[in-house]
């Protein structure tokens, strides 16, 4: 199940008005849901939630990507940063993820293997 120590983060109320970031705690396993843009203006709110998540002792990883619309290089590089200082068995799990993330992964980090990128 999920951390209780995770929170809600939201960088919509200190962006601009049309960038928007929701990363929501899933009810169903250990994750996020991830929704917006994944940007300058909301890379501290995705900063921030990825070390919450490097922090797990443990086990897989949860990223529900299907209503995110945009993430950035600087975006995919703390993704991949973060998930190569994982432990043991630790993954992350990225769930229907925008195309240009899966470029992004199979371009610059192909032999990243605690990502798994899930069928859609």
């Amino acid at each position: 199940m999920n951390d209780p120590h995770e929170g809600h983060a939201r960088a919509d109320e200190a962006t601009p008005r049309n960038t928007r970031l929701s990363i929501c705690p899933l009810t169903d396993r250990a994750g996020v849901e991830v929704a917006g843009e994944i940007c300058l203006p909301t890379h501290e709110a995705w900063e921030q939630a990825l070390e919450r998540v490097a922090q797990r002792q443990h086990g897989a990883y949860y990223f529900e990507l299907s209503a995110l619309t945009f993430i950035d290089m600087a975006g995919a590089t703390a993704l991949a940063m973060t998930a190569q200082g994982l432990h043991g068995g630790q993954r992350f799990v990225l769930e229907c993820p925008p195309p240009a993330l899966r470029r992004l992964l199979e371009l610059f980090w192909p032999d990243l293997s605690v990502i798994e990128v899930a069928a859609s």
